[in-house]
């Protein structure tokens, strides 16, 4: 039920995404630093992490982490871990689609997109439900 409700706000999220790209005629293009720079502007607790390999050239990748909203003892989940997952940079919005097509097709992951940029996220929980909802107002502006 809960897997559900985030999944529902991330399938809001990639509408809001569409309809802003579709409707502008200069979009805006981020790069890794400043998407994760806006994303801290919306309160939202990320750390951009080492680059990696992408498959594509026109592509950068990096690791992300998203950081807890509480300190709590038995927060993190079963593994100690943060939610985690990928930035992908791409040259255009027309490869970030391309990108979220395919992160669409995964029943496991969250995925975000907005301009050129697609954030991917292997695990659910507050941290990504705030995510989202920061998504969706930079999607707004």
């Amino acid at each position: 039920m809960k897997r559900s409700k985030f999944r529902a706000i991330g399938i809001g999220l990639v509408a809001a995404f569409g309809a802003l790209c579709t409707g502008c005629g200069g979009e805006r293009e981020f790069t890794a630093q400043e998407i994760v720079e806006e994303i801290r502007g919306e309160g939202v607790g990320i750390t951009l992490g080492q680059p990696l390999i992408a498959g594509d050239e026109t592509q950068e990748l990096y690791s992300v982490e998203l950081e807890p909203v509480v300190a709590l003892e038995g927060a993190a989940d079963e593994h100690g871990t943060r939610p985690s997952g990928s930035l992908s940079v791409s040259s255009d919005a027309e490869g970030a689609e391309e990108e979220m097509a395919s992160c669409r097709g995964s029943a496991d992951l969250l995925c975000y997109r907005a301009a050129n940029v697609v954030i991917v996220i292997e695990s659910d929980g507050i941290e990504a439900q705030r995510l989202a909802a920061a998504m969706q107002r930079l999607a707004e502006e």
